[in-house]
């Protein structure tokens, strides 16, 4: 529990070995969601064990990273190098924790944007994707441009937070996993709640056409649902993807 991999204080992870385990073993990583600015490892605890109940041979990791802060200068960038950073150590170590390097990145919100992006733009050899309810679009104009109640103020602020400037089309779309997906992306999963109001169904909809259109293997699963899931549908989401990880996870 609380592995440091950097000096930050948010620069801790979690890691959950199973008992039988070998050079063969997959590994998820977990990526947390929060608006980029908040939340926590801890956010995805119960999801985590829906997968180490339905999975009993997966090592799991579940990361913490810096959050976006103009204050503190921390952006996509460094968020980037955040994730990087724990993929490394977590290969540099597997003969320790005797694991396989075949690993696959799962994010909820914030979170699952972060996971595609990480994937598509920056690591070739990720093998799998999973996105719960996460933007892929962020140059979103009407999004950007809205005020939403559920965030606190205006969608543009936390944005720009994120990608450290303000709206700028050709820096929006080059942190836009629906801009950075190509024919050899990796096989991805996604789920949205088609109630969503915080960030837009439509999305994950476009994203999913995307995918098909470039012949990037993929599934889409739509529930009657806000920015979040019941346990009813947590464990269908969970079924689904721990069944699709299996398939490529290797």
């Amino acid at each position: 529990m609380n592995v440091a991999y950097g000096a930050h204080p948010r620069q801790v992870y979690d890691l959950y070995l199973p008992a039988k385990r070998d050079s063969s073993t997959p590994i998820i990583l977990m990526i947390h969601g929060g608006a980029w600015k908040a939340g926590q490892k801890e956010d995805f605890i119960y999801y985590q064990n829906l997968i180490k109940s339905k999975w009993k041979n997966v090592a799991i990791v579940n990361m913490n990273y810096r959050l976006a802060n103009n204050a503190e200068n921390i952006h996509h960038k460094e968020i980037m190098d955040d994730i990087n950073s724990v993929v490394n150590e977590i290969i540099a170590n597997k003969s320790k924790y005797q694991i396989s390097n075949n690993i696959g990145v799962l994010g909820s919100s914030a979170g699952g944007q972060l996971a595609m992006i990480y994937a598509y733009k920056y690591n070739s050899s990720i093998k799998c994707v999973g996105n719960i309810f996460g933007p892929s679009i962020i140059n979103d104009w009407s999004w950007y441009n809205s005020n939403n109640v559920w965030l606190g103020g205006y969608t543009g602020d936390i944005l720009s937070e994120y990608v450290g400037q303000k709206w700028d089309t050709t820096a929006y779309k080059s942190v836009s996993p629906y801009w950075n997906i190509s024919k050899s992306s990796q096989p991805t999963i996604i789920f949205h709640g088609n109630l969503d109001p915080i960030v837009p169904v439509y999305q994950s909809q476009w994203m999913h056409n995307k995918l098909k259109a470039l012949g990037v293997i993929n599934q889409y699963h739509e529930y009657i649902a806000f920015h979040s899931f019941d346990n009813t549908q947590s464990d269908d989401v969970m079924n689904k993807l721990v069944s699709f990880f299996q398939i490529y996870l290797k």
